[in-house]
């Protein structure tokens, strides 16, 4: 019956609970986590005639942001559980966006960004890795590459763990964490032709990093992006 509860409700439920704004995360954090992708993407480029794969794109956090934005057909959304989109349409949007935006979503299980047969000027994959075994991570690099126009930007959020750790070879773990040595993930980023750089961008558990096929597309090292992508403390009269 959860899953029938307003907002306001949810937020009293527990990370992983069965409705669409607590399934995915903290239902606190739901507002925060679709300013911080937005703001991140704006802080990269993102201009609305892009095409934007949002991997596990679940309740559309994101996407009830980012689709109105988009130009008509540039919103791509994937997630095994369609029960999430169904239920963010209906909350966050409203169904009519279907036809007024033509978001396209695939319920692929297997870590493929390539089922749309697009490429990407963008793939944003917020709070997968920190959830995925060794195999999916490699899978998903694997096919981001592919997915990735020549100055397409992969943005992906990990924990970042000890050096000596092993990354475990379950291939999903949620609603447990998996923390990945920062070393791990570069040598997986370089073995399918991309370009890491960690970006000083805020986030409230993780770290986020962009990864390109060319080095020009992604910003100077330690370059901050806006405010560091956190919000100033507001003052209220």
């Amino acid at each position: 019956m959860s899953r029938h509860l307003s907002a306001e409700e949810a937020e009293q439920l527990k990370p992983g609970a069965d409705h669409y704004r607590a399934f995915v995360g903290p239902p606190k954090r739901y507002g925060l986590m679709t300013l911080y992708q937005m703001g991140l993407l704006a802080a990269l480029g993102l201009e609305e005639t892009d095409g934007v794969l949002d991997f596990g794109c679940g309740s559309i956090r994101l996407g009830r942001s980012l689709i109105p934005f988009l130009r008509p057909g540039g919103y791509f959304g994937i997630d095994p559980y369609t029960w999430l989109i169904e239920d963010g349409l209906k909350a966050e949007t409203g169904e009519e966006i279907m036809t007024v935006k033509s978001p396209r979503f695939s319920d692929e299980a297997d870590f493929d960004c390539t089922v749309f047969d697009e490429r990407f000027d963008f793939i944003i994959a917020q709070s997968i890795v920190t959830h995925a075994g060794a195999p999916s991570a490699e899978k998903l690099f694997a096919s981001t590459a592919k997915a990735l126009k020549d100055d397409g930007v992969f943005l992906f959020s990990y924990l970042k763990g000890a050096d000596d750790i092993e990354p475990p070879a379950e291939p999903w773990t949620y609603p447990h964490n998996v923390a990945y040595p920062e070393p791990w993930l570069k040598a997986l980023c370089e073995r399918h032709g991309l370009i890491w750089r960690a970006l000083d961008w805020h986030h409230p558990g993780a770290c986020w990093v962009a990864a390109a096929l060319d080095e020009r597309r992604l910003p100077p090292e330690h370059a901050p992006l806006g405010l560091a992508g956190k919000p100033l403390e507001r003052w209220r009269a």
